[in-house]
């Protein structure tokens, strides 16, 4: 158990000042016996803690939970972060497409078909995403652009994810 699930585990217990400890001994003791872990406190810091074997897997179990799910929180807000940033950077090559004059446009796209050809001749890329992108890049232009940042059936994320285009880095802040 990591510090932290410890800290987790402390800050949650019922406290029981040092006196009132040694005064009710018997009154812990029960209060141990019906599952509830306690901390003993001098001076406002804990000192000891008193718990039942039980109780304490219990609290290092719930601890524990939370941790993971707190780690799988941040997980999902940095793929989040990571997928909104690819949106910006496909928003971006898509514009610039749209602004672009036909020689530009045919160039970026006919790379992009040679990296799809290149995935397809050497196995790079599963069939799913090669398929997909050919149908895109066949497209015209303004089709092709908004289909970019669209959902595409729900493979838009997957389709930014393995892109053919090469991307400009995300500006920092």
């Amino acid at each position: 158990m990591d510090k932290m699930s410890i800290m987790v585990i402390l800050d949650n217990l019922p406290q029981i000042p040092a006196t009132k400890a040694k005064q009710a001994f018997g009154e812990m003791l029960d209060r141990l016996r019906a599952g509830a872990p306690l901390a003993i406190t001098s001076h406002g810091r804990i000192k000891a803690l008193l718990s039942t074997p039980e109780s304490w897997r219990a609290m290092e179990l719930e601890s524990s939970r939370g941790v993971e799910l707190a780690e799988r929180q941040v997980a999902r807000t940095d793929q989040e972060r990571v997928e909104f940033e690819r949106l910006q950077r496909h928003a971006a090559l898509a514009v610039e497409l749209l602004s672009s004059d036909p020689e530009q446009q045919k160039a970026l796209i006919d790379k992009a078909r040679a990296r799809v050809q290149r995935w397809r001749a050497n196995d790079l890329c599963s069939e799913d995403y090669i398929g997909r992108w050919e149908a895109m890049l066949a497209k015209p232009v303004p089709i092709l652009a908004k289909e970019m940042v669209s959902d595409c059936d729900g493979w838009g994320r997957s389709l930014r994810q393995n892109t053919p285009f090469t991307l400009k880095p995300q500006a920092k802040s």
